[in-house]
């Protein structure tokens, strides 16, 4: 605490370990709590490295094999600090750490690290495992993400938000889309068996989930801004060359998800308008 303390007054620190050891502690992949503290002091709480696959890193420091390397991997673009996996030769599981990035592998991050929820402070529980952070989306407003470890209990209470507002939740690995009224307390786990879920504020009848194959679907290092247009909101995103962009938004009315795709022949900016099924460039 005096270390932290004593370095967080220096100009060049601007990240500080928030776990314990990989694989020597038993919550080693909670940097929520910890976020608190750091995120006050105006520094980013990373945490330590991490094998993105469950495969067994034979030569490693330690061999495993991981049994959670989504909330690993989650947990670490969360942190809004380093995402470091440090998994072995041919070992590393791309789709999993592209998930974390965009093309050029700059890390897509909230907008302030993930934290602890206030609920469990309420609930007198602060060791529960649910943590939430969000991106402010310029002209639209904020979306958020929620995870849960081992646990699909997750309530409207965990954004300080009540079941009557108008928000759209979308569960992250089953894919589905429901109102905030249906939060009730058990999301359906993934395959990992924890929960993580965006959700979106329903703007003029339609809620932006952002890019649903990256674990930050709406990261200002792709969103620029999002505004509602004629037939449905129109987003400015960013890419690199050669990058496909997958972004997705719904009517609140039907809640079936519209995806278009965004292909990107330089670096810079495109529009895409929903509701006309056609991209703006």
């Amino acid at each position: 605490s005096h270390e932290i303390l004593s370095a967080a007054a220096l100009p060049a620190v601007t990240n500080a370990r928030a776990t314990d050891d990989y694989f020597h502690g038993v919550d080693q992949w909670s940097v929520g709590h910890t976020a608190m503290y750091y995120w006050a002091l105006n520094i980013l709480p990373f945490k330590d490295g991490f094998y993105s696959s469950s495969l067994p890193q034979v030569g490693g420091q330690t061999v495993g094999p991981e049994t959670s390397p989504d909330r690993e991997t989650i947990m670490a673009a969360l942190s809004c600090a380093m995402v470091g996996p440090m998994d072995g030769i041919y070992l590393l599981n791309k789709t999993r750490v592209m998930a974390t990035c965009n093309a050029a592998g700059v890390v897509l991050k909230p907008d302030r690290p993930v934290t602890a929820t206030d609920e469990g402070f309420r609930r007198g529980d602060s060791a529960r495992p649910v943590f939430a952070t969000e991106t402010n989306v310029r002209g639209w407003g904020a979306i958020s993400y929620v995870f849960a470890s081992h646990t699909g209990e997750i309530v409207p209470g965990d954004l300080d938000l009540k079941p009557s507002d108008d928000y759209l939740v979308y569960n992250w690995y089953s894919g589905e889309l429901s109102s905030m009224a249906n939060l009730t307390g058990q999301v359906e786990l993934g395959y990992e068996g924890h929960a993580y879920v965006v959700v979106a504020p329903v703007v003029e009848g339609w809620a932006v989930v952002g890019e649903v194959d990256k674990y930050v679907t709406a990261s200002e290092v792709r969103v620029v801004s999002i505004a509602p247009g004629k037939t449905g909101p129109v987003a400015t995103l960013k890419g690199v060359k050669g990058e496909s962009v997958r972004f997705c938004a719904a009517p609140a009315a039907t809640l079936v998800l519209e995806c278009q795709t965004v292909k990107f022949p330089g670096d810079g900016e495109q529009k895409v308008e929903f509701g006309s099924r056609e991209v703006v460039v």
